[in-house]
């Protein structure tokens, strides 16, 4: 077996193993509650019992779709605040970030500032990524309100945290290679195709022929 033979299978296995642990890793708060990532339902490793839950992104722009909902004590009872439904788009490359979120000494500072609440994202430096933040508004009550279809309708619209739906949906589908095949990412894939006009769905046809 020649020296060179040898070498390019080094190279071949070191890439394969960068591309593996290339990835972006954000521990969720209890405080947070997650709804979309890159316009699909969250994939989230488990922490076990005293872990923190953990999202997987790969490294390049995602966006995450939330809810803050600190919990603050009153009279004994702990009572949950809810935020604005925010949108946010960020990059980061093979690196931890975490959530610099604010702490309320009681109910009626939670309930007053929620609505404008300060937050970032740290890496594993303490610098703060570079986020661009949108509530992600609707009109009207909406009772069983789908996240998905609503951030899909903004990043249609160009909203300042918008994504390109198909390049970084499709990018994040195999992060979690545990997950057994449910139907659920087909189904989505077949709404979006639906939801596009005719010359998106033929730029999408003419993608998916070149994947081959």
């Amino acid at each position: 077996m020649s020296k060179k033979f040898i070498s390019a299978v080094g190279c071949i296995a070191l890439l394969a193993s960068q591309l593996v642990h290339a990835e972006v890793k954000i521990p969720i708060p209890d405080s947070i509650n997650l709804l979309v990532v890159n316009s699909l339902k969250p994939e989230i490793e488990k922490g076990g019992l005293f872990g923190s839950d953990t999202l997987v992104l790969p490294d390049g722009e995602n966006q995450i779709v939330f809810k803050f909902q600190p919990g603050v004590m009153e009279n004994d009872t702990l009572r949950r605040v809810y935020s604005d439904v925010i949108v946010a788009k960020f990059s980061a490359q093979d690196d931890e970030l975490k959530f610099v979120l604010p702490e309320y000494r009681d109910l009626n500072q939670a309930r007053n500032e929620i609505n404008d609440f300060e937050w970032s994202l740290v890496d594993s430096q303490d610098k703060a990524a570079d986020i661009k933040k949108d509530p992600l508004s609707t009109t009207g009550v909406q009772l069983g309100r789908n996240f998905i279809e609503d951030v899909m309708d903004y990043n249609m619209r160009g909203g300042v945290a918008a994504i390109t739906t198909g390049a970084v949906a499709a990018k994040s589908l195999p992060v979690n290679t545990q997950v057994k095949p449910d139907g659920e990412n087909v189904a989505q894939l077949k709404a979006w195709y639906l939801k596009a006009n005719a010359q998106e769905r033929k730029d999408f046809q003419v993608w998916l022929i070149d994947q081959k």
